[in-house]
């Protein structure tokens, strides 16, 4: 009986043991874990592009002055432009329409692809893309320029995205119309692939990283 009484225990302590080494806790599994990851991210993604879409809203309220000042700038500009075509010749490279108040969205976008609608203006990103999910925010601000502003700064897509500009009222020159990427100063530092759909008023160009660009000719 004695000797029963103790290969009993030894079964015993060996299956407690074996329970030990091999946990059955889901939240001890390394899939588990990486799965509460992607979803805490994804959570601190939200809270991000909440406070983005207040921030964009925050700008739009407090844009009346910026508007002011762009329409100056445009009346300005269409009286150079009125001179420089009696002359023959072009007064700047960029294109300038009369301002609107600032526009802007922001999403989440991940390796899916998606699309953001910015006024009359679209950016799409196609699956595949984007490695892991990003809050991107897009804004059209008020300026004469035809011109949208993304965030996260420097981001670099897989696959390059399609931003189509509207010039949609605006006094347009001869020639195709192109997306530029600016620099500090409205200089131009690079000229996408572009097409131009002059009868739907819009400008379409590839572009493979953030963050500014407008309508040039």
């Amino acid at each position: 009986m004695r000797s029963v009484r103790n290969l009993l225990l030894v079964v015993g302590a060996a299956l407690a043991l074996a329970c030990t080494d091999n946990p059955t806790d889901p939240s001890a599994s390394p899939s588990f874990g990486l799965a509460g990851q992607d979803q805490t991210r994804h959570d601190q993604l939200k809270h991000l592009l909440q406070a983005e879409k207040e921030r964009i809203k925050q700008e739009r309220d407090n844009g009346k002055v910026a508007y002011e000042i762009a329409r100056a700038e445009w009346r300005l500009y269409r009286d150079q432009l009125k001179r420089a075509k009696k002359l023959g010749a072009t007064a700047t490279d960029l294109l300038r329409c009369e301002p609107r108040p600032l526009e802007g969205d922001a999403a989440i976008i991940g390796p899916e692809g998606g699309t953001l609608q910015i006024g009359e203006h679209q950016l799409a990103i196609p699956r595949g893309a984007l490695t892991e999910e990003q809050v991107i925010v897009g804004k059209a601000p008020t300026s004469s320029l035809v011109d949208v502003q993304f965030e996260p700064e420097g981001l670099q897509f897989q696959l390059p995205a399609q931003l189509t500009l509207s010039y949609k009222g605006c006094d347009v020159p001869t020639g195709d119309l192109l997306v530029a990427y600016l620099g500090i100063g409205n200089r131009i530092l690079e000229l996408p692939v572009s097409h131009d759909y002059r009868s739907y008023s819009e400008v379409t160009g590839e572009i493979h990283h953030f963050s500014r660009y407008a309508v040039a000719y």
